[in-house]
């Protein structure tokens, strides 16, 4: 969910975001979460050599994450989803290397990863459900200031 920090330079400048990878869905994870589930793994027995996937509590598109943030700021908030080839050199002009562009795409425009499935461990570890986007961005709002 903290991924969603990137777009405050242009939250800063205006009320649209563009992004890539605008038809990928991801069930983002809060880093509180992360860290409750990791807090759990390391106090109780039981979670010795065991990997815990994690995610948030939904599937949600980058549009629908940012109409959550414009609900939560009192914003009108667009998504303008970008073409590959925007995505593409965007990303090279931020200095993101050849090899990590590659993979990106691989990993979301060619859908070898799928991030969109919701596990239920957070539950399962902490004994009450992921956060959602929306809680997240509540908590965040000052941020997004």
């Amino acid at each position: 969910m903290s991924n969603a920090l990137r777009w405050l330079p242009q939250l800063r400048a205006g009320d649209v975001v563009r992004d890539s990878f605008g038809s990928v869905p991801v069930a983002s994870v809060d880093p509180y979460d992360i860290a409750a589930v990791a807090v759990r793994a390391l106090l109780d027995p039981g979670h010795e050599e065991r990997v815990h996937p994690l995610s948030g509590p939904e599937p949600l598109l980058p549009a629908d994450r940012l109409a959550v943030l414009a609900e939560v700021l009192g914003r009108d908030l667009r998504f303008h989803a970008l073409s590959d080839e925007e995505g593409r050199a965007e990303m090279a002009a931020a200095g993101v290397p050849e090899a990590y562009v590659h993979a990106f795409f691989r990993f979301y425009a060619d859908g070898i990863l799928d991030e969109s499935r919701v596990y239920p461990t957070v539950e399962k570890v902490t004994g009450r459900p992921p956060r959602g986007f929306r809680e997240w961005a509540v908590a965040h709002r000052a941020d997004f200031a």
